[in-house]
C-alpha cells in the first residue's frame, strides 16, 4: 500500500485555523513519499554542504497550476455564492474597520480562525467584475495575509537550507518548531520545492534529498505538539512498510509488558501493565476527525476528489490494521475492540448522503 504524503495534522490546521492551505494534499507530492521514508536520515554532510555551496536555484513559491499563495487556483466565485451569514461577516469586518480605524487586514487575520474553509476559498476566488466593494476589500486583505504567510515560510526554508550541516539543520528545525513557525505556509513552500527538485534530480546536487530530510524532521517536530492520536495517525500515514506500521500500532495502542532489566541482562517482569501511550478510543477519534476534515477541505474546493478519496482510503487501511492489533492484544471479545469498531462504522460506512464523513462539516 502506498500512502500519500500529506499529514493529517496539516489538514487539521486547515480546518481549525482556516488558513486554507489544504492544497498540500496534491497528487504530485504523493510521489515523493517512498523516497522520503528511505532517504530522510541518510543525507551525509558532504551532500548537504554541496547543496548549500553550489545550489543557486531560487526557492519556488508557486507552480504553473497554483496561485500566488502556492495553492491550486480556486474556482471563480461570484457574490451570489456567498451565504447570508458570510455576507454579514464581510459587512461586519468592513464596518468595524471603518468605525475603529483598525486596518482591515488586521481584523481579517483575527477572524481567520472562525472562518469556514469554504468561505475562505470563495474569497480567494472572487472576480473584481462580479464582487461588491466590501467583498473585494476583504478578499484583498485575505490574499495579503496569505502572501505574507508564504513569504514567512520561504524565509524559514531558506534559513534551513543555509544551515551548512545536518546538526545545525536539526537545531534550527527545533528552534522554528518552538517558535511556532513550522506552519502550513512553510509546509506549502517546502512541498512546492520538493516537487520542483524531484522534476530535475540530475542537476539536484543533493537538494532533493536535503528537502526530504527537512520535510520528515519538521513533521516529526510538529507531531510532538499535537494530540497523541493525531500524531500516531500521521506517523502511520508516513510509513510505507506494513510490518513497521504493525509494530507502531502495537507499541502505541496496546499495553506493554512492565519489565526491568538487571545489570546481568536478566529481565524481571513486574505486576501490572505500562500505561497505554495512545488509547484506542483516542486513535478512533483522530481517524474520524481526519476523515471529516478531508471531506470539509474537499467540499471547500481545496483539493480534488481523487486526492481526498486516496487519503480517506489510507485512513481506512490504517483503521483496519489498528483493528487487528487491538484484537490481538485486547482480545476479540474486548470492550476496546467493540468500541473501536462501532465508532468507525459510520465513518467508513455512512448511512446518509448528508453524513459529515461525506459532505464534511
Amino acid at each position: 500500500m502506498k500512502f500519500p504524503a500529506p499529514a493529517i495534522w496539516a489538514l487539521a490546521f486547515v480546518v481549525s485555523s482556516a488558513t486554507a492551505f489544504a492544497p498540500y494534499t496534491t497528487t504530485t507530492t504523493t510521489t515523493t513519499t517512498t523516497t522520503l521514508q528511505k532517504q530522510a536520515f541518510h543525507s551525509p554532510f558532504h551532500q548537504f554542504q554541496s547543496c548549500h555551496n553550489k545550489s543557486t536555484r531560487p526557492l519556488v513559491l508557486q507552480s504553473s497550476t497554483t496561485s500566488s499563495d502556492g495553492a491550486p487556483r480556486p474556482r471563480a466565485s461570484s457574490n451570489a455564492e456567498l451565504s447570508e451569514e458570510e455576507l454579514a461577516t464581510v459587512l461586519d469586518l468592513v464596518q468595524r474597520s471603518s468605525n475603529t480605524n483598525t486596518p482591515l487586514q488586521e481584523l481579517v487575520a483575527e477572524a481567520l480562525p472562525t472562518m469556514h474553509p469554504s468561505f475562505i476559498m470563495k474569497l480567494r476566488g472572487v472576480r473584481e467584475s462580479n464582487e461588491t466593494s466590501d467583498t473585494l476589500q476583504v478578499a484583498r486583505a485575505l490574499q495579503s495575509i496569505l502572501d505574507s504567510s508564504l513569504a514567512g515560510g520561504r524565509e524559514v526554508l531558506a534559513e534551513l537550507l543555509h544551515a551548512g550541516e545536518i546538526r545545525k539543520l536539526d537545531a534550527a528545525i527545533g528552534k522554528f518548531a518552538r517558535q511556532g513557525r513550522l506552519d502550513m505556509a512553510f509546509f506549502q513552500v517546502l512541498s512546492l520545492n520538493l516537487q520542483d527538485a524531484s522534476q530535475d534530480e540530475e542537476e539536484d546536487d543533493g537538494r532533493s534529498q536535503i528537502l526530504r530530510h527537512i520535510y520528515t524532521r519538521c513533521q516529526e517536530e510538529v507531531e510532538k505538539t499535537v494530540p497523541g492520536g493525531v500524531a500516531l495517525l500521521n506517523k502511520l500515514l508516513r510509513t510505507e512498510m506494513e510490518s513497521i506500521r504493525a509494530n507502531q500500532l502495537e507499541h502505541y495502542l496496546c499495553p506493554q509488558r512492565n519489565i526491568i532489566t538487571s545489570p546481568d541482562g536478566t529481565e524481571i517482569e513486574l505486576n501490572g501493565k505500562k500505561h497505554v501511550l495512545v488509547p484506542p478510543s483516542e486513535f478512533m477519534n483522530a481517524i474520524s476527525d481526519a476523515v471529516k476534515q478531508i471531506r470539509t477541505v474537499e467540499q471547500a474546493g481545496g483539493t480534488d476528489k481523487e486526492s481526498a478519496a486516496n487519503l480517506v482510503e489510507s485512513c481506512r487501511q490504517v483503521a483496519s490494521e489498528a483493528r487487528v492489533a487491538i484484537a490481538k492484544n485486547y482480545g476479540v471479545d474486548s470492550a476496546e475492540l467493540k468500541a473501536f469498531e462501532d465508532g468507525l462504522m459510520p465513518v467508513f460506512r455512512p448511512t446518509s448522503p448528508d453524513s459529515p464523513y461525506i459532505q464534511g462539516q
